[in-house]
């Protein structure tokens, strides 16, 4: 087990709203009891699963300010309570009908805080009114930031109904508490409650952050819009894509195949460590970022597909990569590529799992022709109870 010095020290529970939000409800356990619960979790989940090699868990780099990405929401208050009449914070955990409104949060970086006042105080300057989901009315609906931590990018995305909103005032409000490098108003007029939005408008800035990923032996830049996904934790990502770069240069893999690629975040992370890498994602608008950071980082041996991985894995497997990596959702490999990589039999597969109930059942289906050589967690969601977990499986 690994953890950070200064992790074990940190006196738990630091957020006020801590049992209320319900986004961290790790927080009042020490860090390294919180990696002991986590290991337990996953070792729980693969019990019964004979031949397995001793669980090890990596901490992460930092534990506080690590996410990179945070969607917060408004909403109104009815009746108004002493003036106030919005709020802009998080929906508590089984409550989304409901909004939470924070005064701090120790997920983004320290200036996230001052931002939800400011803008707060803007939109009641400015009496622009907040949606209501119940009687569909209003215009602000989300305030989405993404922030690079190697780098000194921030995006700042407020998505409303319409785009009617003075721009100029809420520009300087931003800005005058938060070190946005790019702003953009998104629109969102549809009934479901996303932060997604239909059409996006650059006030300032390129439109996007770039964040580096930095390995002992090479670096990568991500460009990153507004849709794109990417790890929310950056530097937890360093660690978990690091140790996959590690294995692949340690068999010495030519060509790599990496299933539900998403914008190529392993792919371009193992670029650097072998002669080919190919890249399969349903997302097109995730393989269109893949394409592009290939290019950004002047990388010639990435080929990125678009569709179904279990429609194309068996065209893709008859080139005969020396690994798969499979970095699935949650509900972990579809049948039909579980039964095609059994059947054509890749001599390595490198699993990453975000749910250990879904990795121990595909973990006994791939048992058939596959052992566990090596199984790791490492701590992406320092406070929450959320880990990865790595698997190295070789044919038996």
């Amino acid at each position: 087990m690994s953890v950070t010095s200064s992790s074990t020290t940190d006196p738990p529970v630091r957020c006020r709203h801590f049992g209320t939000c319900g986004g961290c409800s790790l927080q009042d356990r020490s860090y390294e009891s919180q990696l002991v619960y986590k290991q337990e979790k996953v070792r729980a989940a693969l019990k019964g699963i004979e031949g397995l090699p001793a669980l090890s868990i990596l901490g992460a780099p930092v534990i506080w300010n690590y996410r990179n990405k945070m969607e917060f929401s408004f909403g109104d208050v009815y009746p108004p309570v002493a003036g106030q009449w919005l709020k802009l914070g998080m929906k508590p955990k089984g409550r989304w009908y409901e909004i939470l409104d924070l005064q701090e949060c120790r997920l983004p970086s320290p200036e996230a805080a001052p931002l939800l006042a400011a803008v707060r105080s803007w939109a009641e300057d400015e009496k622009v009114p907040p949606y209501n989901s119940h009687k569909k009315e209003g215009q602000l609906r989300h305030l989405v930031i993404r922030e690079a931590k190697n780098r000194p990018e921030r995006m700042v995305i407020l998505v409303t109904t319409t785009g009617d909103i003075p721009k100029k005032s809420f520009m300087e409000a931003v800005l005058s508490v938060y070190p946005a490098t790019t702003i953009l108003l998104g629109g969102n007029a549809k009934l479901s409650d996303t932060a997604v939005s239909d059409s996006l408008e650059v006030l300032t800035g390129p439109g996007h952050v770039t964040e580096t990923l930095r390995f002992p032996d090479g670096s990568v830049d991500y460009r990153i819009s507004p849709h794109s996904f990417f790890q929310t934790n950056s530097l937890g990502a360093q660690v978990l894509y690091g140790l996959l770069r590690g294995w692949s240069r340690e068999i010495r893999a030519k060509t790599v195949l990496d299933l539900y690629c998403g914008g190529g975040g392993i792919a371009l992370s193992l670029a650097g460590a072998v002669e080919k890498i190919l890249g399969v994602e349903s997302n097109q608008s995730a393989v269109e970022d893949a394409k592009a950071n290939a290019d950004l980082n002047g990388l010639k041996n990435c080929d990125f597909y678009g569709g179904t991985v279990e429609f194309l894995l068996p065209a893709l497997l008859d080139m005969r990569p020396e690994a798969v990596v499979a970095d699935p959702p949650r509900a972990g490999l579809h049948a039909k590529v579980a039964a095609t990589l059994l059947e054509m039999a890749p001599p390595v597969l490198f699993y990453v799992s975000c749910n250990p109930e879904s990795l121990a059942r595909d973990l006994k289906v791939l048992g058939a022709r596959y052992c566990v050589e090596r199984l790791a967690c490492v701590d992406l969601f320092p406070h929450t109870d959320h880990v990865e977990t790595v698997v190295w499986l070789s044919l038996c």
